[in-house]
Parts: C-alpha cells; sequence; structure tokens
C-alpha cells in the first residue's frame, strides 16, 4: 500500500497563539522522516480558492487541519463528498469536533525545539489513519456546519466576541452574563421531516454533535454519524441553569434538563422566524436571516480520530 502524502493546513493566529513550534514539528518530525509533506498557511483571504488550488496541485491523501473549529470547517468545506482524510491538530480556543472525537488540544505551544507529547500523540493518531465518516449539514445551499450552530442567545454572544476580538473561555463567560441581562425569546415555524412546530425560544440549535467548545451539553442524544441532526428548543433561561450548564467547562457529565431543552430529531428542516436574528455557524457569524433551510449530508466528511 503505497504512503499517503500530506497536506498541513494551519491557522497561524488560532487560539491567540504563536505556531511556530508546529512549523518546526512539521520540518523536523514529517519532512525531515521522509514523509510527502505540503505546508499551506491560511491568510484570511480567499483561503478556500486558495486551498484548493493547492489540493488539486499536490493531490494529498490526508490534509491535517492545525487550528480551532474554523480551520476544519475550511478544509471540511472543499473535501466533503471526496476521498480525502481529514487529520486535527486542535489548536484553537474552544475545539469543539476535537471534544467530540477525543482528540487532545495541544495546549503547550511555547516549546524547545523538541515537540511537545500532544504533537507527537496528535500525530500518531492522525498517521494510523482510523477513519470516521461524519455528517454533515447544509444550511440555506451555501453554508456547512459540522458541530453546532444556532440562533440567539448564544449567537449573539459569539457575534460580540468576534466584534471585540476576546479570546478564551473567560471572555466568553463576560459577554455570556452580559448578553443574558438583555435576552430575549425568538417566535419561530419550524418544520422537521414534515411535521410542524411553532412557538418561542431563547435560543435554537441546529445540532450534529453533543456539546459546545466549553464541554456544555446542548444534545445528549446527538451522534456524528447517525443520518439525522437535532433542532434544540431553549424553552427557558434561567440564571441557575445556565450557569450550571456554563460550569460544565470544569464539569463535563451535567446535562441540559429536559424541562428546558426540547430536542426535535429529523433529516431536514426549515426554520422561519418573526423577525432577522444572527445565525452562527460552527463558531463563525454567517449574518442576520430570517428562514433557514437544514438537510444533512450522511457521512460527507472522513474524519481521522
Amino acid at each position: 500500500m503505497p504512503s499517503s502524502r500530506y497536506l498541513f493546513v494551519i491557522n497561524p493566529i488560532s487560539g491567540g497563539n504563536d505556531k511556530s513550534s508546529i512549523f518546526r514539528f512539521v520540518e523536523e518530525e514529517v519532512i525531515q522522516k521522509g514523509t510527502e509533506c505540503d505546508v499551506f498557511r491560511t491568510t484570511g483571504e480567499d483561503d478556500e480558492a486558495e486551498l484548493s488550488k493547492v489540493i488539486f496541485k499536490t493531490k494529498p491523501n490526508v490534509i491535517v487541519a492545525v487550528g480551532g473549529d474554523g480551520t476544519l470547517h475550511l478544509v471540511a468545506r472543499i473535501t466533503k463528498n471526496t476521498d480525502i482524510k481529514i487529520g486535527l491538530m486542535p489548536f484553537g480556543s474552544a475545539n469543539g469536533m476535537s471534544k467530540e472525537l477525543n482528540i487532545p488540544k495541544i495546549s503547550d505551544i511555547k516549546l524547545s525545539l523538541n515537540p511537545s507529547e500532544r504533537f507527537i500523540e496528535c500525530w500518531n493518531i492522525i498517521k494510523r489513519e482510523h477513519i470516521k465518516e461524519i455528517d454533515l449539514l447544509q444550511l440555506n445551499e451555501d453554508h456547512y456546519s459540522l458541530h453546532l450552530s444556532d440562533i440567539g442567545l448564544n449567537a449573539k454572544i459569539v457575534k460580540r466576541f468576534e466584534a471585540e476580538k476576546i479570546r478564551g473561555y473567560f471572555g466568553y463567560a463576560r459577554l455570556f452574563f452580559k448578553e443574558l441581562k438583555q435576552k430575549k425569546r425568538i417566535y419561530y415555524h419550524l418544520t422537521a421531516d414534515h411535521k410542524k412546530y411553532k412557538g418561542r425560544a431563547y435560543m435554537i440549535v441546529i445540532a450534529n454533535a453533543t456539546m459546545y467548545g466549553t464541554g456544555a451539553v446542548i444534545n445528549p442524544v446527538g451522534k456524528l454519524s447517525d443520518g439525522v441532526f437535532e433542532i434544540c428548543l431553549l424553552k427557558q433561561v434561567k440564571f441557575v441553569t445556565l450557569l450550571r450548564s456554563f460550569l460544565s467547562i470544569f464539569k463535563k457529565n451535567l446535562q441540559p434538563r429536559n424541562d428546558l431543552v426540547r430536542i426535535i430529531s429529523c433529516k431536514n428542516a426549515t426554520i422561519e422566524l418573526q423577525e432577522f436574528e444572527t445565525l452562527q455557524v460552527d463558531g463563525e457569524v454567517i449574518g442576520e436571516i430570517n428562514s433557514l433551510n437544514i438537510k444533512i449530508l450522511p457521512k460527507a466528511l472522513k474524519l481521522i480520530c
């Protein structure tokens, strides 16, 4: 069996950390040991088009996403429904998908010339190429979600998070409690696999996964490869309950109460809103919407875990 060719896609600013150590690692532990390898650095400008050109030219078997969920999201959009395998070296602030897949976050990146144990651990996982085929969600034809998207409370926090260039859990916590004071309910009409629902919710989550990058569980029934996704409707907002969810950063076995969240599993859904609301997709703010069409693309991605 021929050896794989790797393409490392590196986001130099994910997690607000210096990436010099990962470039040393790729040079010393990958290239110098004879592995066929190329490197692409994201810039935030035309990354998808430029990366597509590099993939076409180098024809990698495996693409290693080095960064947070945004870097993985970029790679996933390009490689959906192909035979290219995706490996992860989690370097972001939250790394929601790596938590779902039990891939260790690389936390210590201010290193000497020797790579950390977690570099090696991630690289060994990638070289084994054990594949998990996972579903992908398509939103309004031109957006895709691997993990969690939402409308309402959290989306507004993410929007502030981006605008104020804040990073880390405690920055998120500060905005969380600030936004909580201004909470409002969203009036929605939902059609999920031809069944109709309507009502008001403080947050509408479109979930392929189970938890946010903080570790807070919103969708305990979620599975990445079951051919369905969940619509999670946060019906009530109580300070103590939301604090309890936030504290699951430190105590991850906590789960939301059923009387506060309604969960609907489906393959297709349409959400109509009374007013325009902020939509975030896998940690990135897409914009203001008043309608959303969602469908599942079963086993569209090949993730190494």
